[in-house]
């Protein structure tokens, strides 16, 4: 039973304590469970608003149903049943993965993830026929070098919130507000630079100008989506997996449009990025008020837990971008157009099992943060996790690079041939990047960013070295074995510390802290 306050203010209840009592219930409902709201509120809360949110949790069917507050439950039946005093605080790591529903929920991540990657895809292949390898050379340097600018401006808040949005759910709309204001003010640093630096990056040419500051103009439209979308991440995994999905569907039907009409350019398609950014930020802010995550006020006292996880993952997600863009964006300034659209396209080939694989890490991060201790079936379930992403991307890889050589001319045109040479080069770096990815995650869930961080960065030297080494050697081929090496060893290096973390309850990195007694009269 949940018997929490409904302040009236403004002619209007307000439901966060409801909403944030029922999340804390989360764990400890089952599917035959009974979920009774006594807190005054609007006809259609329990339907409308606490069904969803159980349902949202591993496809939950607990029953509910609605008691009038003056009935007095606590004086019949003693205190109301909360979060704290459920027993088996915690079940095993196993049965949180492993429970009713949560296959599902790994298998619709995992579709909508091939949905995303299918209409980038798509939109990508019609930009790389419609404007040829120079130019979209130059839209890979120009989304590069933006992709730069969002993760430097974006201080590695996407997982920070993210963490302490399914860590503290009770503060979820204070974690929101105060990681949105954080971005702001950074974002705006991160756009001025872009726009300064954007003739520089373009080599003079003022038409690639025009377009890397269409580019820099749309980050804070990026920065304000990342803190409502990955809000929504924590809270309600199939509406967070809506959201990311629409921007690239829309994209590819926008892209799709213009190419019919002939009027598909550099700057139409850059455009079309900065327009449906936009749309997704609505459509993320207009979830988050549904389920409760806004609106919300920034707080001083967060600005530190956020800043320190966010420094720990920028620290890794700086060496990681250097693993995944550097190569890109040293090519960007060295070598044609064309022959950087073609690495391009056989980067995004091979970038293919990464949807399928990166499934079960969206579904494990926000899980593994939400608990507080581990048990030793902790290290069996990362040995199956890291095995059978590395078996999945093999699945997917391995056969595309043996029909590469038929298919690669086919779809994208004959002036792509010299695609086929460096998507066989980058497969196998390809299998190991899927594989890191899923171990970076299941760091990222237990607390370990910092052990990311030391092994991304220990990767990002052995890329410099290589491309400094090689680049001048065999020239693009060079950047795909740099690149190929570097993903083994940042994948080596978390394996390693992976298996090192403690087997049992007392893990130092999951802090556990006294359970807070929801008071109806607070």
């Amino acid at each position: 039973m949940i018997t929490v306050p409904t302040p009236l203010r403004e002619r209007s209840l307000e439901l966060p304590f409801v909403i944030n009592a029922t999340r804390r219930l989360l764990p400890y409902a089952t599917h035959a469970g009974i979920v009774v709201p006594e807190s005054t509120t609007y006809p259609g809360t329990t339907d409308g608003l606490l069904q969803p949110i159980l349902k949202g949790y591993s496809g939950l069917t607990a029953h509910v149903a609605y008691d009038k507050h003056r009935n007095g439950a606590r004086e019949k039946h003693g205190a109301p049943v909360t979060a704290h005093t459920a027993p088996g605080r915690f079940q095993g790591l196993v049965t949180t993965l492993r429970g009713p529903g949560v296959g599902r929920r790994v298998a619709r991540t995992a579709g909508f993830n091939v949905a995303s990657v299918l209409a980038a895809g798509l939109g990508g292949v019609i930009l790389a026929r419609a404007v040829g390898p120079a130019v979209r050379g130059e839209y890979s340097a120009i989304t590069a070098w933006f992709g730069v600018a969002l993760m430097v401006g974006g201080m590695g808040q996407p997982a920070a919130l993210c963490f302490y949005v399914a860590h503290d759910p009770q503060r979820a709309r204070e974690y929101v507000a105060t990681s949105r204001t954080m971005m702001l003010t950074t974002g705006a640093f991160a756009l001025a630079a872009g726009m300064l630096l954007a003739p520089l990056l373009a080599r003079g040419n003022e038409a690639v100008t025009a377009g890397y500051r269409i580019a820099f103009a749309t980050s804070l439209v990026a920065f304000v989506g990342a803190s409502y979308t990955f809000s929504l991440q924590a809270q309600d995994l199939h509406r967070w997996n809506v959201v990311r999905v629409s921007q690239p569907v829309l994209s590819l039907v926008v892209i799709g449009l213009l190419w019919r009409l002939r009027l598909l350019t550099l700057d139409a398609a850059l455009a079309v990025l900065a327009s449906t950014m936009l749309l997704q930020l609505g459509w993320a802010y207009r979830c988050c008020r549904h389920i409760g995550l806004a609106p919300g006020r920034a707080h001083a006292g967060l600005i530190r837990p956020l800043a320190t996880y966010g420094a720990a993952q920028i620290a890794a997600l700086t060496p990681a971008a250097l693993n995944a863009r550097l190569d890109q964006l040293v090519l960007s300034l060295t070598v044609p157009s064309a022959d950087l659209g073609r690495y391009a396209i056989a980067v995004s080939l091979t970038s293919l099992p990464v949807p399928l694989v990166g499934a079960v890490g969206y579904v494990a991060f926000p899980r593994l943060a939400a608990q507080r201790t581990v048990t030793d079936a902790t290290h069996r379930l990362q040995r199956l996790a890291v095995l059978g992403s590395a078996a999945l991307a093999a699945g997917v890889l391995v056969p595309l690079a043996m029909v590469a050589y038929w298919l690669v001319p086919l779809v994208f045109g004959p002036g792509y041939r010299g695609v086929v040479p460096l998507l066989w080069i980058l497969t196998p770096g390809a299998v190991l990047l899927a594989c890191g990815q899923v171990t970076g995650d299941l760091l990222r869930g237990r607390n370990r960013p910092v052990v990311v961080a030391w092994a991304q960065g220990l990767a990002a030297i052995f890329t410099v070295a290589l491309l400094f080494a090689l680049l001048p050697i065999i020239g693009v081929a060079g950047a795909a074995i740099a690149s190929t090496i570097s993903y083994g060893v940042a994948l080596g290096a978390m394996l390693l510390s992976l298996w090192r973390l403690p087997r049992h309850a007392a893990d130092p990195g999951l802090t556990p802290t006294a359970p807070r007694r929801i008071d109806p009269e607070s």
